[in-house]
């Protein structure tokens, strides 16, 4: 595979220092983040019921994208952000993908309930009608997606009076994130919310979260390599202004690791895909290292129910 052109995802270089980092999308704003934070019931995922399951209740091994498999037989198809950097909308909507196929799953529903949602609105909402239009050039907040698919809502993928969002469009992901979603659509997306997000802070935090088949959107500064090794773990490296999906954990007598979708395409990361045979468009990663991403404070999980209940999902079953 040739080296990993940084320019087809949106990035550039920040120089920080001596320090080379990588923007793609992702705006560090904790006054943002903070006023998100005190309009949610919950400040934090340990507050809510699902938070409260102990370590000792919890599954060895979740793995999110098998209740997708379940439904149709394979892994959810990797995504790719191309030139823009609107990766915090696709870390939000693939998050909402595994709580949305989680939920299908524990309901004993089909596939015929699962559809993909339009990144570009959730991009544009985030930026412009949550955001106010402030920020110039790509990117936005974490909290400002969670706050748009909460309000808002998610459009699913499909053709609205000429507009065809049936596929993701860079021109149209430009347009939505700088002048909002089209007034027209925001009905629509309202028919589908989230119904609850909350800051996940911590990796404690996120293995009940995802335990209960709540899907997390992780934004940080935190760099990785792009090949996997032979568990399909990414080590740390350099530091990327990103946002991805943290959907799945295993507990191992090595330590603990957590998965991370990434919206760079399949063929963007190498190596072996490591445990619970994901999709070639994410890595695995310590736990060490998703606990200090947590920590930085713009991480969201999302519900399909209010309140975030504890649910007990049979993932093994589901292997």
């Amino acid at each position: 595979m040739a080296l990993f052109d940084f320019r087809k995802v949106g990035g550039f270089p920040i120089y920080r220092g001596n320090t080379v980092a990588w923007d793609f999308g992702w705006v560090d704003d904790p006054a943002a983040v903070a006023g998100v934070v005190r309009a949610q019931p919950f400040a934090t995922a340990a507050a809510t019921p699902a938070g409260q399951v102990s370590a000792e209740e919890l599954p060895k091994e979740v793995c999110q994208w098998h209740a997708y498999r379940a439904l149709f037989g394979k892994n959810p198809p990797g995504k790719n952000q191309a030139s823009v950097g609107s990766c915090v909308s696709f870390g939000t909507n693939t998050a909402a993908d595994r709580t949305h196929t989680s939920a299908i799953v524990a309901a004993g529903g089909d596939k015929d309930q699962f559809q993909f949602f339009v990144e570009e609105v959730t991009y544009g909402g985030s930026r412009v009608e949550v955001g106010g239009g402030r920020i110039r050039g790509d990117g936005s907040v974490g909290a400002w997606a969670a706050e748009f698919v909460k309000k808002w809502g998610l459009l699913p993928r499909g053709k609205y009076d000429g507009r065809d969002l049936s596929r993701y469009s860079e021109s149209t992901c430009r347009e939505y994130g700088s002048r909002g979603v089209p007034d027209d659509l925001e009905p629509l997306a309202r028919e589908h919310p989230v119904r609850a997000v909350v800051a996940v802070n911590s990796w404690v935090e996120a293995k009940t979260l995802l335990a209960s088949g709540y899907g997390i959107a992780i934004c940080s500064d935190q760099g990785f390599s792009m090949r996997r090794d032979a568990r399909g773990v990414a080590a740390p490296s350099g530091e990327w202004m990103h946002c991805m999906a943290l959907d799945g954990y295993v507990v191992t007598d090595a330590g603990e690791f957590g998965h991370i979708e990434n919206s760079w395409s399949e063929d963007a990361h190498s190596g072996p895909v490591g445990w619970g045979d994901p999709s070639s468009a994410g890595f695995w990663a310590e736990s060490r290292v998703i606990n200090r991403m947590l920590g930085q404070g713009d991480s969201w999980g999302f519900s399909d129910l209010v309140g975030f209940p504890a649910r007990k999902l049979n993932w093994r079953k589901l292997l």
